[in-house]
């Protein structure tokens, strides 16, 4: 585990070889999940479910008062594993639109 004062990386590894990783921020009151993955040969093991525990209690012990995961809705399996840690406490929030801005300095000047 790498430890900063606002992220942390967390890696699963079987005999010395990363299978999963997971990114968690934290900007003083919200902690965002990012860039979560386990490597395909490994998933359906509990691995993605341990690292979403594990970074989910990193994260509240850094002071974060609510978690947040982004899931892009077309990615199916992605949407359905993250339904299935509603036990960790984590739901969809239909709430809450996304708006992004790509880099294009022409609008910017």
């Amino acid at each position: 585990m790498i430890r900063e004062p606002v992220a942390l990386l967390l890696v699963a590894t079987i005999n010395g070889q990363i299978v999963g990783s997971v990114i968690g921020g934290w900007d003083g009151w919200r902690g965002n999940v990012y860039r979560f993955a386990v490597a395909p040969e490994h998933r359906r093991q509990g691995i993605a479910r341990r690292l979403v525990v594990e970074i989910t209690k990193e994260l509240f012990a850094k002071g974060a008062t609510r978690l947040s995961a982004l899931v892009e809705q077309e990615h199916q399996w992605a949407m359905d594993f993250w339904d299935s840690v509603s036990d960790l406490g984590y739901e969809r929030d239909p709430k809450f639109a996304r708006y992004i801005a790509d880099c294009d300095d022409s609008k910017t000047g």
